[in-house]
């Protein structure tokens, strides 16, 4: 083989890898459903074997790449898989837990397999021998597995023997039932390993059914001796391969530190025989192994610092950065592969005008650009398509986060999706994970109270939490809901005061109130749990989600529950804008911050000292930021009663700015400000006008933290 044609089989493989990975991770999501499901439906047959079905596609895709610690691990999840669809063991919960568990475990060797880095082989082994505990685990009510034989205290005199055993051909014929022998062999102890050869079963077309030619090998331990071991085999030992290992087990304690015991070092000084700072220095003064070997002249500086090169040379290489892939809907490409096609026919179409153009076919040439701006519209249209992808992605993790909240709050609670089918694009989708995962996590915690206290509130003992998403205008809503207790403003109030966040005497509406909950260390928790109480989280749903130019809204009632509102924009490449002038300069304005313009009256305005300039819109007072002040431009009008006024939101805050003239709607591409050029205070990112000059897009978040500190710069 040439290098060219391994290199091109290396590629090829490395491209079908890929294609592992992405499968695997719609396998694990199907495993994962299905046992959360199946807890409601234990005896679900088609269910089990959906689940079935995606842990053997995972063994066997791993098998086929090399991926051994995957795929035997998930051998095992599919042995207990198995056993559960063919009723040999029953569903419990303690069973979906350790199903959960691994699960978990396989996600993370399947990470460590796409990016060579080593697992850890402890608690890999520590489950799968759970796994195969539990195997074949009877009814409720009947014995259960024994634990393994070195996590076990046994008596004096115990023997540990290894038993092989291939029974003769003939065994069937003579009326005999192999798994007799493993019962008899049972009864004398605790069969603790029992592994099935069948290394001489031939090929079907010569298999006779009458003839026995399967294998065993078992560990059993036992109080009896070698000799009643052997008569166990009186029968069949003339003719069968039969080999048994006695290995005395050793009962008396080692000296060797379990893994559950503390360091010596801690005992010391939790005992007050040393203090934190003398342990630490008397662990800094311990010696190297390299330099001990040095020392004793065993080897040799030379040899200890080539090892060390080896050493690091050996190390786990650093994670790769994942590529991100999308799945697309070929109808989608299709689409867009005929727009390029008649992209391609209008181009041609201008390049031939263009040769021979003269003026009396300015009308041909007028249409023919009308038509190249369709094609462009609708391919930019369709190209954003491609990119949003069903926000049920985004939702597919609650249900297990959910049931095991859960189980540590004690507490009963049902998740109720919808709206899963709502398209997002897939940044914003991979951006808003977090910001939800926190707020499910604070209305199981904070919002759903336990089942006593619901009952006594004459509700249903278990919760709700409701995710939604749908489309209102240009943006996404998504509400995180739940029917419990709602925000109690006292409380917050208090500790809003205590925090020294707002004065006693200020006057505050609802609204203001609930805002406090998203300041960082906020949290009314009496106590501190690991799912919440040290005020981390909702701070960053706040941060996360205004990054992404959307904007967070709560609406609470006492008694009967919360619901939080995630309003985001379709896709972050692209904004609605009104494009504004101000002198000889333009400027975008999201659109989504407009609640209206307006040209003001003279007795509209008002300037007051420490406020500035106001104006009264219907009864409330706005502040008047003038942008040429903003950004120290030149105006063409500075009176405001001949400007126009642009009416601003954010986070329930409005501000007023004037403008000379609204230019019109249009949609922008956003460019970095901060990788283009450097943060500017005010400006979201810029872009591209239509006359090849750059626009600032304005951030309104920034204007208002502007007007409020007066921190005013050139752009």
């Amino acid at each position: 083989m040439t290098d060219d044609e391994a290199h091109h089989m290396s590629t090829d493989l490395s491209h079908f890898k890929d294609a592992f990975f992405e499968e695997s991770q719609e396998h694990l999501t199907t495993i994962e459903e299905g046992l959360l499901q199946l807890e409601q439906r234990p005896g679900d047959i088609d269910l089990l074997n959906r689940i079935f079905r995606g842990a053997h596609s995972i063994k066997g895709n791993s098998g086929m790449f090399g991926f051994t610690a995957v795929s035997q691990f998930t051998h095992k999840m599919e042995s207990v898989l198995d056993q559960l669809r063919s009723s040999q063991m029953v569903v419990t919960v303690a069973i979906t837990d350790l199903l959960l568990q691994s699960l978990d475990c396989l996600k993370t060797l399947i990470d460590c397999a796409r990016t060579g880095a080593a697992p850890d082989e402890a608690h890999v082994a520590a489950l799968g021998g759970r796994l195969e505990a539990c195997q074949g685990t009877p009814a409720p009510g009947q014995a259960t597995a024994v634990p393994a034989a070195d996590e076990r205290s046994l008596p004096p005199g115990t023997h540990r023997f290894t038993i092989t055993w291939a029974p003769p051909r003939y065994l069937f014929q003579r009326g005999l039932d192999p798994a007799q022998f493993l019962k008899e062999l049972a009864s004398l102890g605790t069969v603790t390993h029992l592994a099935l050869d069948a290394g001489r079963l031939p090929v079907l077309m010569e298999l006779d059914p009458e003839q026995c030619y399967l294998g065993w090998t078992l560990e059993l331990e036992t109080g009896k001796d070698l000799k009643v071991i052997d008569a166990v085999f009186d029968f069949v030992r003339e003719d069968s391969t039969l080999t048994i290992v006695d290995n005395p087990v050793e009962t008396h304690p080692t000296a060797a530190v379990s893994d559950g015991a503390k360091p010596l070092g801690e005992i010391l000084v939790e005992t007050g025989v040393v203090s934190q700072t003398q342990l630490n220095q008397a662990l800094s003064q311990q010696k190297k192994v390299g330099e001990i070997l040095v020392e004793q002249k065993v080897a040799t500086p030379e040899q200890i610092s080539e090892a060390l090169k080896k050493q690091s040379e050996c190390t786990v290489p650093a994670k790769k950065a994942e590529t991100p892939s999308i799945r697309v809907d070929t109808v989608k490409i299709d689409r867009l592969i005929n727009l390029v096609g008649e992209l391609v026919i209008t181009q041609s179409m201008l390049s031939d005008l263009g040769s021979r153009f003269e003026m009396s076919q300015l009308p041909v040439l007028l249409e023919r650009v009308a038509q190249l701006e369709r094609n462009t519209r609708e391919i930019q249209e369709r190209v954003m398509g491609i990119r949003m992808v069903p926000i049920g992605n985004a939702f597919s993790r609650f249900p297990r986060l959910v049931r095991d909240l859960s189980g540590k709050a004690g507490k009963k609670i049902q998740l109720i999706l919808s709206g899963e089918e709502t398209e997002l694009d897939k940044t914003v989708i991979e951006s808003i994970g977090d910001p939800l995962t926190h707020l499910v996590r604070n209305s199981a915690d904070h919002g759903l109270e336990p089942p006593d206290e619901r009952l006594a509130a004459g509700k249903p003992e278990q919760g709700i939490i409701r995710l939604n998403a749908f489309h209102e205008g240009g943006s996404i809503c998504i509400t995180v809901e739940d029917d419990g207790r709602g925000l109690n403003r006292d409380k917050i109030l208090a500790k809003g005061i205590k925090q020294g966040l707002i004065a006693e005497s200020d006057k505050l509406s609802d609204e203001q109130i609930w805002m406090l909950i998203f300041k960082p260390g906020f949290s009314t928790a009496e106590k501190v749990t690991d799912v919440s109480g040290r005020g981390v989280g909702m701070d960053v749903v706040k941060r996360n989600i205004e990054g992404l130019g959307g904007t967070v809204s709560i609406k609470t009632v006492t008694g009967k529950g919360t619901t939080f509102t995630l309003k985001l924009p379709l896709t972050l490449a692209i904004i609605e804008g009104m494009t504004v002038r101000v002198g000889q300069d333009t400027y975008i304005v999201p659109l989504l911050s407009i609640l209206e313009s307006i040209q003001p009256k003279r007795e509209m305005l008002k300037s007051i000292v420490g406020k500035g300039e106001l104006v009264n819109v219907r009864g409330t007072y706005l502040p008047l930021m003038r942008l040429y002040d903003v950004f120290r431009l030149e105006p063409e009008l500075s009176d405001p009663t001949k400007a126009i006024l642009l009416i601003l939101e954010t986070e329930g805050e409005r501000v007023a700015v004037m403008v000379d003239e609204i230019l019109g709607q249009q949609q922008v591409v956003i460019k970095s400000m901060e990788q283009n050029f450097r943060k500017i205070e005010g400006v979201a990112g810029a872009t591209i006008l239509g006359d090849g000059t750059v626009g600032f897009i304005l951030d309104v978040r920034g204007l208002l933290n502007i007007s409020r500190n007066g921190t005013a710069q050139a752009a």
